[in-house]
């Protein structure tokens, strides 16, 4: 397992700066016998994750190793919060061309 990652993607046109770490906590290993990973969602825009274009999230790591990997984990949760109503209205707005 690799501890620490920062990565680029390009998920609908929007770079999306990824900072993942597999073993955020030794404590947590040593207590609950899971490692904590970390991982940090950046873009200078919104997301369908969040409206401010940042998102931290901490969870065991096997649920990003069970979706394949960092990428595949978060490329998922966009796809699928991409999926509300209000991100559909904010991605039509953005697409539409505005004179001011």
């Amino acid at each position: 397992m690799m501890d620490s990652q920062k990565l680029i993607l390009n998920w609908q046109g929007i770079d999306i700066h990824i900072h993942f770490i597999g073993n955020y906590s030794k404590v947590i290993k040593a207590i609950q016998g899971f490692n904590l990973a970390h991982i940090e969602v950046k873009a200078n825009e919104p997301l369908p994750l969040t409206e401010r274009g940042y998102r931290s999230i901490f969870l065991p790591f096997n649920e990003v190793f069970e979706q394949g990997g960092v990428v595949p984990f978060i490329t998922k949760a966009l796809d699928e919060t991409a999926q509300s109503s209000k991100w559909k209205r904010y991605w039509k707005e953005r697409q539409q061309l505005s004179l001011f």
